[in-house]
């Protein structure tokens, strides 16, 4: 995801067309990719993207896309916390409790959530 993530990051305008087809693959692990795809962009993250694409796995039942959601918000917690907490609120009743917990632990640590 590394990889992926920095060539989105040099190129997002031709990448984010194959990411945007990657979240809808039959693969869940390179579903798994399209979610974590941002995961150090920091202050650069899509957030529209970045929730539009949590929003489109969040209902799976795969431990390994769950734990990437929440791992994506937890990360881009660091840099907008309110976004992610206005998100994660937002879909608190749609997100797996995993995703969840994940995505609201350094928001917790903060005391914003």
């Amino acid at each position: 995801c590394n990889l992926v993530g920095r060539v989105l990051l040099e190129n997002r305008k031709d990448t984010k067309k194959i990411m945007d087809r990657w979240i809808k693959d039959d693969d869940m692990w390179i579903r798994r990719a399209a979610i974590l795809s941002q995961l150090k962009h920091k202050q650069d993250t899509d957030h529209r993207t970045l929730f539009r694409y949590c929003r489109t796995c969040m209902g799976e039942s795969e431990f390994f896309i769950k734990k990437a959601i929440g791992w994506a918000l937890r990360e881009y917690s660091k840099t907008d916390p309110d976004r992610v907490l206005i998100f994660v609120e937002k879909e608190k009743c749609n997100l797996s409790g995993l995703s969840y917990r994940e995505g609201t632990k350094i928001l917790k640590k903060n005391g914003l959530a």
